[in-house]
């Protein structure tokens, strides 16, 4: 089994979807688990994070007060000792060729054996953002019992 350092959620714009992830990761991962941290794809200027994601972060007690801007994925955040969740597949195979990094880079689907990607609500609906949420927050708890359950057999 690996040990991991970190774990890093990746997504496009590091707007909505990765600072959830990892707001998630932090408020549910015991403390001996590796540190969580979100990057974006394809960052062009630090924006602020997404109104809704703030909301639903808010709403549900989880707080990204340290991640208020996005941030841009970096050779210097692909160690050897990461492990790196994309939120679809395409993020994945965009990722691995821009930066010709593969090791332990999965779709977070992937790595709770499930095979759908989880994209940003096509409508504004909040509903819609809402579900989105609660898929994250399911996957996030499958990521976390996963590397719980690795590291007990280490």
């Amino acid at each position: 089994m690996k040990h991991y350092d970190q774990v890093l959620f990746v997504c496009t714009a590091n707007t909505f979807l990765s600072p959830v992830a990892e707001g998630i990761y932090r408020y549910n991962a015991l403390d001996w688990m590796p540190k969580g941290i979100s990057r974006g794809l394809v960052v062009l200027f630090e924006e602020p994070i997404n109104p809704k994601c703030n909301l639903l972060l808010t709403k549900n007690n989880f707080d990204i007060s340290g991640h208020n801007q996005s941030r841009q994925l970096t050779e210097e955040d692909l160690t050897e000792d990461s492990l790196i969740l994309t939120m679809t597949l395409s993020e994945k195979v965009k990722l691995i060729e821009q930066f010709e990094h593969e090791d332990n880079v999965y779709t977070i689907g992937e790595f709770v054996g499930e095979d759908t990607d989880i994209v940003v609500p096509s409508s504004g609906e909040d509903e819609k953002y809402r579900e989105c949420f609660e898929e994250l927050v399911m996957r996030v708890n499958k990521v976390i019992g996963k590397l719980e359950k690795l590291y007990k057999e280490i």
